[in-house]
């Protein structure tokens, strides 16, 4: 099968790899299509992950992909063909098969999904690649194309992230960043009923933004950021969501942040930690970081896609076949490309 593989050193290339081999509780599944995680990837593809060391690569990508089953292991009885599930792997984080470490392995066309209920019924000793917990089932009266499927990775985590921070209707809330995570965090907070302002230097990403709702834009390479939240906001901002890890709109947006008004970090404090001493608050505020339960959300979501209430074709901006991938990164890189979706076997 072909994959996608990368050095670490900031080439991405396609591959032939042997098919998976489903065990007795496995599943092997057809991978249709698989989405960028601009973040992360980026950062694979560099060497600039902290637990991918050197030794790791070369290394198979992708996680956000989306596949549907089309051979269950002997032991498998709670799964069956043609079902579909999101994030299918060629073979789990961390193992390493003919040379190659797997870093989930989405962006390839095959990959496996394990029975975690037959596997724990039959060897509750076992414990389960911790991977498995996110492969979850696309019930099959949910209309939603191969494309717009793998958004759901994403927004599973951003809606729980939301939902967990406490955001609520009538909040004031400050997004940092207009790529796919800040859109996300500005659909589900909108969704919440607060009040929503995002920061970029881009205008093509804050069109975007305008697109889903959002209900102020600020364009940092043209505005106060400070300035435009506080005359936005009038007594502060409730929230500060940061999606971008941007030194610089966090320190500026810092100074918008209302009383007792927090600063929420998604997936790590890294960004706040830094730039602590920096940072201009009010007397009274906090710190909040959730990190991403995106299997909890599974359920929330998968109704909001049943009743076509997100809008998926906002969150990416460009579908290409698996084999344009090196090309695609590029465009990702030189930032000409947002999040992005490549395809294995199905049209969008």
């Amino acid at each position: 099968m072909k994959a996608a593989l990368t050095d670490g050193k900031g080439k991405v290339w396609i591959s032939e790899l042997p098919l998976p081999v489903p065990g007795d509780y496995e599943c092997l599944c057809r991978i249709d299509a698989c989405a960028t995680c601009t973040g992360t990837d980026k950062k694979l593809i560099s060497g600039k992950m902290s637990w991918a060391k050197p030794e790791n690569y070369p290394a198979a990508l992708g996680h956000e992909s989306v596949g549907t089953v089309i051979q269950v292991g002997k032991k498998v009885r709670n799964i069956s063909p043609g079902e579909r599930f999101l994030r299918p792997a060629a073979w789990y984080l961390g193992m390493v098969k003919d040379g190659i470490t797997s870093f989930m392995g989405g962006f390839a066309e095959y990959g496996l999904v394990t029975d975690v209920e037959a596997l724990a019924e039959d060897h509750p000793e076992i414990t389960p690649p911790y991977y498995c917990r996110y492969q979850q089932r696309i019930p099959a009266d949910v209309e939603i194309s191969d494309a717009d499927a793998t958004m759901l990775v994403t927004m599973k985590e951003i809606y729980s992230f939301i939902r967990d921070v406490g955001i609520k209707s009538g909040d004031k809330v400050a997004v940092l960043g207009a790529g796919a995570v800040g859109m996300s965090m500005i659909f589900f907070a909108k969704l919440a009923g607060a009040d929503v302002a995002v920061a970029a230097r881009r205008e093509e990403q804050l069109a975007m933004c305008r697109n889903i709702g959002v209900d102020h834009t600020v364009n940092i390479a043209e505005k106060d950021l400070r300035k435009s939240l506080l005359e936005w906001s009038g007594d502060g901002v409730g929230f500060i969501l940061d999606a971008a890890g941007s030194s610089e709109m966090l320190i500026a947006a810092s100074g918008a942040l209302a009383y007792a008004g927090a600063v929420c970090a998604y997936a790590g404090g890294n960004g706040i930690v830094e730039n602590f001493g920096k940072l201009d608050l009010p007397v009274s505020w906090k710190i909040i970081s959730s990190p991403p339960q995106e299997d909890s959300a599974h359920e929330h979501l998968i109704a909001l896609a049943r009743d076509k209430k997100i809008p998926f074709h906002h969150f990416y901006t460009g579908v290409m076949p698996l084999e344009d991938i090196a090309d695609g990164f590029e465009k990702i890189f030189a930032k000409k490309q947002g999040k992005m979706v490549f395809l294995m076997h199905t049209s969008v």
